[in-house]
């Protein structure tokens, strides 16, 4: 069963990205790229800035928001809009009229920073200073947490250990692992100090919870005497207790529920499929049958095209938005954004229904059409629901068999995945060779005829 804690970091992330795509693109926009990119303190920006560099530094005035991307980013001045940041390393000294959305290894609000709404942010640590202020709600998903600021509304998030110095104005919702320390997901040379957390939830002397405190967590929190909280403490703990009372009944549930998930999800996907359009799967379980062995070849190469132009897409975007970021031409940068996240949502999703459904689906109604044909010949030649169900739950079947299980997922994946693949460039060679003009050879040819 996936940790509760994991699913909120992964929320907590999308979150984030979801609202770095749905940032404004539209109005008057100015770029600055480079090694190393400073914002003087006399200087001000009076449209949206967006930023790529190694190093950013803010310390002057930007009007409109700000939109950096770099190794370290710091905010020293003034951004009257919303702070949109993300590296190895963002910091904050000063004030952000309106929302802060930041993700990085290492996040800090220093003793003087001001974030006049919600700040929404994912990394390996964030750290608040005593005078830092947050005028909304603090939403974090990460490692780690010292927070010693202020919080105008409520604080939610997820992280391994989290350490309550400073204020919140109402609630406190955490899931806090802090079982048996934890360990750090990855390690890494930070580029400022990292203070130390320990896991699980602290609230020192100086803590002030306007609200109710709720959480979860393997350990119960520790709570300073001289720490306040307005409302109830509600402490929701990890069934552990429950997973080791009944492992194997809980473990045989699961598999079960698992393998009967998985054939209804692919039941209903190739019923639609098969009622949408049974002679393209009987035409691809005909390409996995009549030649095998170039169904695996066409699916590994499949495997690696399809890694191979995420990460092309990537690059070009990254270039492009590069050089129009170098001409100045802000428009097109956020345009080359927009395209290029969503040609990589397009190839995702391309990825997601043929490798998740289609090639097991084409690979189950071969195999079943074979066993129909098999005990009842001619059978299977006008029958598209049976061949299926029967197909499926063989796939099912052996797929949950240990050791073998994956080997067969895989063999499958590849056979269905590569027929598939080889349709679409017989097609593209088809209308390829429909557009290409005559050769003068040929002219000639049916000339002479």
């Amino acid at each position: 069963m996936v940790n509760r804690r994991y699913f909120l970091i992964i929320l907590g992330l999308v979150l984030l990205v979801t609202l770095l795509i749905a940032s404004p693109v539209l109005g008057a926009v100015e770029t600055r790229s480079g090694d190393r990119v400073v914002i003087g303190s006399g200087e001000e920006v009076d449209d949206d800035l967006y930023v790529t560099a190694n190093e950013v530094v803010v310390d002057g005035t930007i009007r409109g928001d700000l939109v950096a991307f770099g190794r370290s980013v710091t905010v020293n001045g003034a951004v009257q809009g919303d702070l949109i940041a993300a590296g190895q390393s963002v910091e904050v000294g000063g004030t952000v009229d309106d929302d802060a959305r930041i993700a990085g290894q290492t996040l800090l609000l220093r003793d003087d920073a001001r974030v006049g709404d919600d700040l929404i942010s994912a990394g390996f640590s964030l750290e608040s200073g005593p005078g830092s202020t947050v005028g909304g709600t603090l939403l974090y998903a990460g490692y780690q947490a010292l927070l010693a600021g202020n919080v105008g509304e409520d604080l939610k998030g997820a992280m391994n250990g989290l350490q309550l110095n400073g204020q919140v104005g109402r609630d406190v919702d955490a899931d806090v692992d802090g079982e048996d320390g934890g360990s750090p997901p990855f390690s890494f040379e930070p580029l400022v100090e990292i203070p130390t957390v320990e896991p699980g939830l602290t609230l020192t002397d100086s803590a002030r919870i306007g609200g109710d405190l709720s959480y979860e967590s393997g350990t119960e929190a520790r709570v300073a005497p001289g720490a306040q909280i307005e409302g109830e403490v509600i402490r929701q703990e990890r069934p552990a207790a429950e997973e080791e009372e009944e492992p194997a009944r809980s473990a045989a549930a699961d598999w079960l529920l698992g393998n009967l998930r998985s054939f209804v999800e692919l039941m209903l996907v190739g019923l639609v499929l098969i009622w949408l359009a049974s002679g393209w799967i009987r035409r691809l379980a005909g390409r996995v049958l009549g030649r095998p062995l170039a169904s695996l070849g066409w699916g590994l190469l499949s495997l690696i095209a399809f890694f191979v132009l995420g990460i092309a897409i990537l690059l070009v975007t990254i270039l492009l938005v590069v050089i129009f970021g170098l001409l100045t031409l802000g428009g097109l940068v956020a345009l080359i954004v927009v395209v290029g996240l969503l040609a990589e949502a397009v190839l995702a999703l391309a990825f997601w229904v043929s490798t998740g459904y289609l090639a097991q689906i084409v690979v189950s109604f071969l195999a079943g059409l074979l066993v129909v044909e098999a005990i009842q010949p001619g059978r299977g030649t006008g029958q598209r629901v049976l061949p299926l169900v029967v197909g499926l739950i063989l796939y099912v079947f052996l797929r949950a068999i240990p050791v073998l299980g994956p080997i067969v997922g895989l063999i499958v994946l590849l056979l269905g995945l590569g027929a598939f693949s080889n349709w679409i460039w017989t097609k593209y060679r088809g209308s390829s060779r429909a557009a290409q003009p005559p050769s003068v050879a040929s002219q000639g040819d049916t000339s002479s005829r």
